[in-house]
């Protein structure tokens, strides 16, 4: 099998489990499938420990997409002042973000880079964050921002 077919196959698999996943898991129409994938990704964590689901805001997702394209142009990563950014977007008490910035787009390998970090796993499993947007851009260089609020 060539490495093309591979691909092709891996990435039909991945859509597949997607689409079987709850609608809850799946991301609005806001997110495209590798963000979705890094929601589901982040829910199947999260009820490993217990935790809430994840649900998806518009809102997020706008604020998360903003600052991926903000890292994307400036070819940098960081954070700024998220907590600033992120309340321009939506009204909540608790914001948390985390950031990556890969060779390529990989949804498992990014989830999988926040649990190895304390700070950003800390992020991932606050009980309280029951609100989610992801931005991603690039594909070759791809920066993510993950946006995560409390309730309300």
């Amino acid at each position: 099998m060539s490495v093309t077919s591979m691909w092709r196959a891996l990435l039909a698999a991945l859509l597949i489990a997607c689409a079987g996943a709850p609608s809850s898991a799946l991301a609005s129409s806001r997110h495209d499938a590798t963000e979705a994938s890094i929601i589901h990704a982040l829910n199947g964590v999260r009820s490993t420990y217990g935790l809430p689901r994840l649900h998806t805001s518009r809102g997020l997702a706008k604020a998360a997409d903003a600052h991926s394209a903000t890292m994307q142009r400036t070819n940098s990563i960081g954070h700024g002042s998220y907590s600033q950014r992120v309340r321009r977007y939506v009204r909540t008490k608790k914001v948390g973000e985390n950031v990556a910035w890969m060779a390529r787009c990989d949804a498992s390998a990014i989830v999988q880079m926040w649990l190895r970090s304390a700070a950003h796993r800390r992020v991932m499993l606050t009980k309280s964050f029951r609100r989610i947007g992801v931005g991603r851009r690039g594909s070759a260089k791809c920066f993510v921002t993950a946006d995560f609020a409390s309730a309300k």
